[in-house]
C-alpha cells in the first residue's frame, strides 16, 4: 500500500531555509541553498511556530512552540508533532541540548504509538516526522560527542525509513541516509550497508547528496556556541557568580531521558535572572564574534525563563521587580539584532519589550528606568 505519491519539489529548494543568527550560515549561502527541501511537517496543522521562525521572529517562535507543547499533553499525536516543532525552533534560537531532548521525545512518542497510527495519511506524516527527528537527534548527539546515542537514533530512524520506502514514500530514507553519510564522513567509518539494497535502489542519489550537504552546514560544521554551557564559556563570564548559578539552574544534558525537554519543564528560576539579564544587557553593546554569539544565546535563554514565569503566573505580583531587567535585556537584544541586520528579530524584541512595559505599568511610567526603556522601545521596529 502506498502512503504518499512523490511530487517534484526541487524547484522550491530554498523556500523553507530558516533565518540564521550571527555566526551561522547565511540563508543565501551556497550551503544553505543546497538544503534538501522535503519536510514532513510542511503544511501540517500545528506548525505555525515554524512560519514564525521563517520570518525571523525567534523569541516568539520558541514561545509559541513551548505553549503548544504545554497545551497538548492529553493528545500524544499532537504532543509528538509539537515536540518536533519545538526542537527546530529551540535549535534555531537557543540551547541545542533542549532541542535534541525535544527531538528524542518526539521519536519516543511516535515510536511507542506507531501501531496505533494505522496506515493512513496521519501515519505517513507521523512516521516521516519520526525519521526526520531521529536524523536531527543523531546529528546533535554526534556533535556533542554522544556516539552511542547518535547510533541508536539512526537505528530507530532506519527501521521506519525502510518501512516507509517499501510503501512508496522514499524521501525519509533519502533524508536519513544523507545525514548518516555526513556523520560517517567525519568519523571515517565505512558508508556501505546503511540501508537495505532494495531500498537504496529506490533512492535518488542527488537527494541524498543535498541532504548530506545540508547536514554538514546546518549541524555538523555550524559554528557555535550551540548550548548554554558553550555560550557561557564563550562570554568569558562563566566563573562569575551569576553565571555559575544560571548554569546550575538551566543546564540540560540532552543525552539523558529524564532531563527536561521543554523550557517549561526546565522552569523559570526567577531568583537567578535579574543579575544574569543585567550582565547580558551590559555586555552585548560592545562584544562581537564568538563572545557576542555567547551573550546572545544566553540572553535568549534568560528571556525564555521570564516568558515561562509569565505564562505560569509567577510574575503576576512580581513583574514590578523584574520589568527593569527583563525589559533591559529585550532592549539590548533588539538593538543588537538591528545592528546586525536582523530587522524581524529586532521587531520581535520590540514587541516583547512593549508588552512588558504595558503589563508593568504604572511602575514603568514613574521610574527613571521605565522612561529609558520606553524611549528605547521607540527605536525598535514593530
Amino acid at each position: 500500500m502506498a502512503f504518499w505519491r512523490r511530487e517534484d519539489r526541487h524547484d522550491r529548494r530554498d523556500s523553507r531555509v530558516p533565518p540564521r543568527l550571527p555566526g551561522t550560515p547565511s540563508p543565501t549561502s551556497s550551503a544553505a541553498q543546497s538544503v534538501f527541501t522535503y519536510d514532513p511537517l510542511d503544511g501540517q496543522p500545528g506548525t505555525e511556530p515554524l512560519a514564525t521562525l521563517r520570518r525571523g521572529a525567534l523569541l516568539s517562535a520558541v514561545d509559541q512552540a513551548n505553549d503548544a507543547v504545554d497545551a497538548t499533553h492529553d493528545d500524544w499525536y499532537a504532543l509528538a508533532r509539537n515536540a518536533a516543532v519545538l526542537g527546530r525552533t529551540q535549535y534555531a534560537g537557543g540551547d541545542a541540548e533542549l532541542a535534541v531532548a525535544a527531538y528524542d521525545q518526539a521519536v519516543r512518542l511516535y515510536n511507542d504509538n506507531s501501531r496505533a497510527m494505522g496506515r493512513g495519511a496521519d501515519a505517513a506524516t507521523g512516521l516521516a516526522t519520526l525519521v526526520d527527528c531521529a536524523g536531527r537527534a543523531m546529528l546533535l548527539h554526534h556533535r556533542q560527542g554522544r556516539r552511542k546515542l547518535a547510533d541508536s537514533a539512526f537505528d530507530v530512524g532506519r527501521l521506519f525509513a525502510e518501512f516507509l520506502a517499501g510503501n512508496g514514500l522514499t524521501d525519509p530514507a533519502s533524508q536519513l541516509l544523507g545525514r548518516r553519510a555526513a556523520v560517517l564522513q567525519q568519523t571515517g567509518q565505512p558508508r556501505g550497508g546503511l540501508l537495505k539494497p532494495e531500498i537504496l535502489s529506490l533512492l535518488d542519489p542527488q537527494d541524498t547528496l543535498r541532504e548530506a550537504t545540508w547536514a554538514v552546514a546546518e549541524y555538523l560544521d555550524s559554528p557555535g556556541p550551540h548550548t548554554l554551557a558553550e555560550a557561557l564559556r564563550a562570554t568569558g563570564a562563566e566563573q562569575q557568580p551569576w553565571a555559575t548559578r544560571l548554569a546550575d539552574a538551566l543546564t540540560v544534558n540532552g543525552g539523558r531521558k529524564d532531563e527536561p525537554w521543554s523550557p517549561t519543564q526546565r522552569g523559570s528560576h526567577l531568583g537567578f535572572l535579574p543579575a544574569a539579564a543585567k550582565a547580558v544587557s551590559s555586555a552585548l553593546d560592545g562584544t562581537s564574534g564568538t563572545a557576542g554569539d555567547g551573550w546572545r544565546l544566553t540572553g535568549r535563554e534568560i528571556h525564555m525563563c521570564y516568558s515561562v514565569a509569565s505564562g505560569r503566573g509567577e510574575l503576576r505580583f512580581a513583574l514590578k521587580d523584574h520589568a527593569e531587567y527583563w525589559g533591559g535585556l529585550l532592549l539590548s537584544l533588539g538593538k543588537d539584532a538591528l545592528r546586525t541586520g536582523h530587522t524581524t528579530l529586532a521587531a520581535d524584541c520590540g514587541d516583547w519589550l512593549r508588552g512588558v512595559l504595558t503589563q508593568a505599568a504604572p511602575h514603568t511610567l514613574i521610574n527613571p528606568w521605565g522612561q529609558v526603556l520606553h524611549a528605547g522601545s521607540q527605536q525598535l521596529p514593530s
